[in-house]
Parts: structure tokens; C-alpha cells; sequence
């Protein structure tokens, strides 16, 4: 592993000369490796399967860099998919062999990151892929709602609360699809409807213990000072709290 994230390093320090945001992603992967570990040992994985989690961890966000330098974007829809980006860059003079000798996980790997943007996995993924593939959208999400605490991300709203799509998305457990987002106030629902995606019993469990959601919503609650939109997140937060109880049983 320590070979692989030396060349991950490798990799991205061509990248550092476009900027902070660079930096802030290449966190982001270290952590969401840590991440991909953790739940990878809550499921009982052999020592050869959490290696396997933790390389799609270090590679799931590969074609961020390329994007940021090409783009000057993290946002797919005014850019390129990052996640197919990144698989073409993997699959690029098989540089994929970089990070892991052996090719039988490879379809594997490629489609864990193809897969782990994308508003659902599709039904027909063998149980395998399927299961690497949840958790690395588990670990990604969880890192991303760090962001948002951090400040790291930070969203203006612009609307005095959420547009009528978006809160019933919510209120009825749905991850919000983000053509449904009409302004900067709705951009904010989606890190809220991230829950809704959320897969293995770990994840909830430090969602919980970290307090990620109610820290969330306490930061925006008061962030335009409107009553309609602060009952909103009141009602979003009990919905939320109670997804993950039942979750956690």
C-alpha cells in the first residue's frame, strides 16, 4: 500500500501548480482511503479484499486532477465525468499496474470508480462489484460531509428555503437528483440527501457518533435568518435522525 500511495504522490505532484484545490482533493483521497479500511473490516473482508478497498479509495477521484487542469472545474455537468475520466486514465497504458500487480480485480476496481459518482449503482453488478462499489460511496460521502463542517466547502443560499422538489425528495428518504436543484439553497439538500445512499451499518454508525448531520444543519439553520427555512431543516433532521436509528438496528 505504501508503494501505491508513493505513486499516487507521484501522480498528483504534477498537478500542485493549479492550486489549493488540488491539495484539498488529494486529502480528501488520503482520508477516504482511511475510510474505505474502516468499513472494509466492519464486513469482515480478508486482508487481501481491504486492499482492494483501500486501491479503489486511493483511485476513485483520479480524474479530479486532469479535470481541475483541463476545466478549472470540479463540477461534471459544466465539465467531464470525473469517474469515467478516471477510468479512461487507469485504462491508459495499463496504468492501472501502478498500484496492483495482479489483474483479476481489475473489471473490479474500474467499475467501483465508475460506478461511485453516479445518482445509483446498476441492478446488474455481480455481488462483489456491488459490495465494493456501496462502499466506496459510502466512504466518499462521508468525507465530503467533512468538507462541508471543515468549511472547506462552503455554500451561499440565495433562496429563503428549499424548493418544493427538493423537500419532498427529503421528507420521502430520496437522495436528491441533482436536476432537481433550481438554486444555490437546493445545492445544499444534496450533501442532506446523502444519507439516503448510505449502505453499511459502520457508516451510520459514524455519521451518528460524529454528529455530522445536526453539525450541518446548525451551520446553515440560521444562515439566512428565515423562519420557513429553518422549520424546514427541523423537519429534515428528524427524518434524517430517525433513517439512521433504523438503520443502526
Amino acid at each position: 500500500m505504501n508503494k501505491a500511495i508513493e505513486e499516487f504522490k507521484k501522480y498528483t505532484s504534477a498537478y500542485i501548480e493549479y492550486g489549493t484545490m488540488i491539495t484539498l482533493k488529494i486529502n480528501h483521497t488520503l482520508r477516504v482511503v482511511e475510510l474505505c479500511e474502516k468499513i472494509a473490516k466492519s464486513l469482515n473482508m480478508s486482508d487481501e479484499e481491504i486492499y482492494i478497498a483501500k486501491i479503489i479509495g486511493l483511485l476513485h477521484d483520479i480524474g479530479r486532477f486532469e479535470q481541475w487542469k483541463v476545466y478549472g472545474t470540479f463540477k461534471d455537468i459544466d465539465s467531464t465525468d470525473h469517474a469515467d475520466l478516471g477510468v479512461k486514465i487507469l485504462k491508459k497504458d495499463n496504468y492501472l499496474r501502478k498500484y496492483i500487480e495482479d489483474d483479476k480485480y481489475d473489471k473490479l476496481i474500474l467499475d467501483s470508480i465508475m460506478y461511485h459518482n453516479k445518482f445509483f449503482i446498476p441492478n446488474n453488478l455481480d455481488e462483489k462489484t456491488n459490495i465494493f462499489s456501496k462502499l466506496i460511496r459510502d466512504a466518499d460521502k462521508i468525507d465530503i460531509l467533512y468538507l462541508y463542517i471543515d468549511r472547506e466547502i462552503d455554500l451561499e443560499l440565495d433562496e429563503k428555503c428549499f424548493s418544493k422538489e427538493v423537500y419532498e425528495a427529503l421528507l420521502n428518504k430520496k437522495d436528491i437528483d441533482r436536476k432537481n436543484i433550481k438554486n444555490k439553497t437546493d445545492r445544499f439538500s444534496v450533501s442532506l440527501g446523502f444519507i439516503f445512499d448510505i449502505n453499511y451499518k459502520y457508516s451510520f454508525k459514524y455519521l451518528k457518533e460524529n454528529k455530522y448531520f445536526d453539525t450541518i444543519i446548525d451551520i446553515y439553520k440560521n444562515k439566512l435568518n428565515s423562519e420557513e427555512f429553518n422549520k424546514q431543516l427541523e423537519e429534515i433532521r428528524k427524518v434524517i435522525n430517525n433513517y439512521i436509528e433504523v438503520n443502526l438496528c
